[in-house]
């Protein structure tokens, strides 16, 4: 999914003006604007099973195994970690400018 999105967005959206707020087109701006609130979208969903399956592994698997908790223990972190890269391609899809009806 990663490569396609990026195909699209290197079609549409020249190297020199991937940095957000350099773009120079309506429809550059438009475009980065609607990547990053798909990619955001698309992966909160996944992310929420992961959590909630994460928590299910934390009531059924052994309390006193210490590699378990371990494991379950970086796995909420990556969902953490994940869920602040969402967060920021949120802020970033709100800080593009709307591109202005000609």
């Amino acid at each position: 999914m990663r490569s396609a999105v990026l195909k699209v967005v290197h079609k549409k959206i020249p190297m020199s003006s991937l940095a957000i707020g350099q773009c120079e087109s309506a429809e550059a701006m438009t475009t980065a604007r609607d990547v990053l609130g798909a990619v955001a979208h698309d992966l909160r969903q996944p992310l929420s099973n992961i959590e909630t399956i994460a928590y299910y592994l934390t009531l059924v698997l052994p309390k006193d195994d210490p590699k378990i908790q371990q494991q379950l223990e970086r796995i909420r972190e990556l969902v953490q970690e994940t869920d602040q890269i969402i967060a920021t391609c949120i802020l970033m899809r709100d800080a593009v400018p709307a591109a202005n009806p000609v």
